[in-house]
């Protein structure tokens, strides 16, 4: 199968690409190669490639920046996957599109399953939304993925993984909130989640995280820190108040895969404590080492 990845070069493009490219045909394109709200351009690299299926991964991400910035998180977010969507309708080609558990408010006491109704605490959350919308109305094949919490991509993209590590190889001592919950979920799974989704799967929409229990940020980063061998009291817990953030944050982000577990053969990740153990002394122990 041909397949069109669009916004490539992010954490998830650069795990998905290798991990799709074993058993698919696939063009990878970086924002700059293809500005996904930019309808030439969608349209120019659809012609192009004539592809089977097109991965939406493009996305401004930046919680805080799209607080204060309206146009930066709805351009690429909401026009963006209206553009590509429209695109892709219009020539019968399957769309995936990347979401979030951000689409909820957070003030729900349990993962957020598919089926509980969306209310967006941030312009982060609201953009995804409308990008949501967007494909829903423009493009009748597609699969919306909503996931969150992510890691991957390595020590050059420095998440919140990477991040934690070279604190604690600095500084010692770390603040990080305990306030807010979320899936850790590894992007090289979600990659080949994807992938049999699409494989076996019907078209809809979809939670799709790792395994395992909902984490707090300071729950994750003590897990973090003892994989590495630090020790995880070196981890301060602190408040999403205390902290001078631009956007709310929603207190609940873990996501439950109702749909995935009712579905016969049911598609599941692994839990996420063993995939970050894999990740971190596979791929960061440049940064702790």
């Amino acid at each position: 199968m041909k397949v069109l990845v669009l916004g490539a070069s992010g954490m998830l493009g650069s795990d998905l690409v290798p991990v799709w490219r074993k058993e698919h045909e696939v063009v990878a394109l970086s924002r700059s190669e293809c500005d996904v709200a930019a309808r030439p351009e969608v349209s120019a690299a659809l012609d192009g490639f004539s592809p089977e299926s097109v991965l939406l991964l493009a996305a401004s991400t930046d919680v805080d920046r799209c607080q204060r910035d309206r146009v930066y998180a709805f351009r690429t977010n909401s026009f963006g996957a209206e553009v590509t969507a429209g695109e892709c309708g219009r020539r019968n080609i399957p769309l995936v599109y990347i979401s979030t558990i951000a689409v909820f408010d957070g003030m729900k006491t349990s993962p957020y399953m598919e089926y509980d109704l969306p209310s967006p605490a941030n312009q982060y959350g609201r953009s995804k939304l409308f990008g949501e919308k967007a494909v829903r109305t423009f493009c009748p094949a597609h699969w919306i993925v909503r996931t969150g919490w992510l890691f991957g991509g390595g020590p050059r993209d420095m998440k919140f993984v990477a991040k934690i590590l070279g604190k604690a190889s600095s500084s010692g001592s770390i603040s990080v909130v305990r306030d807010c919950v979320g899936s850790p979920t590894y992007t090289s799974d979600l990659a080949e989640g994807i992938l049999t989704l699409l494989r076996e799967y019907p078209c809809g929409t979809y939670h799709m995280v790792n395994a395992g229990e909902a984490a707090s940020r300071y729950e994750l980063a003590r897990h973090i820190m003892r994989i590495a061998g630090f020790s995880p009291d070196l981890v301060e817990p602190c408040l999403s108040t205390e902290l001078d953030l631009d956007a709310p944050r929603p207190p609940m982000e873990a996501a439950a895969s109702v749909k995935l577990d009712l579905l016969e053969g049911a598609l599941s990740l692994p839990d996420w404590r063993e995939s970050l153990s894999s990740y971190v002394r596979s791929r960061l122990s440049i940064i702790y080492s």
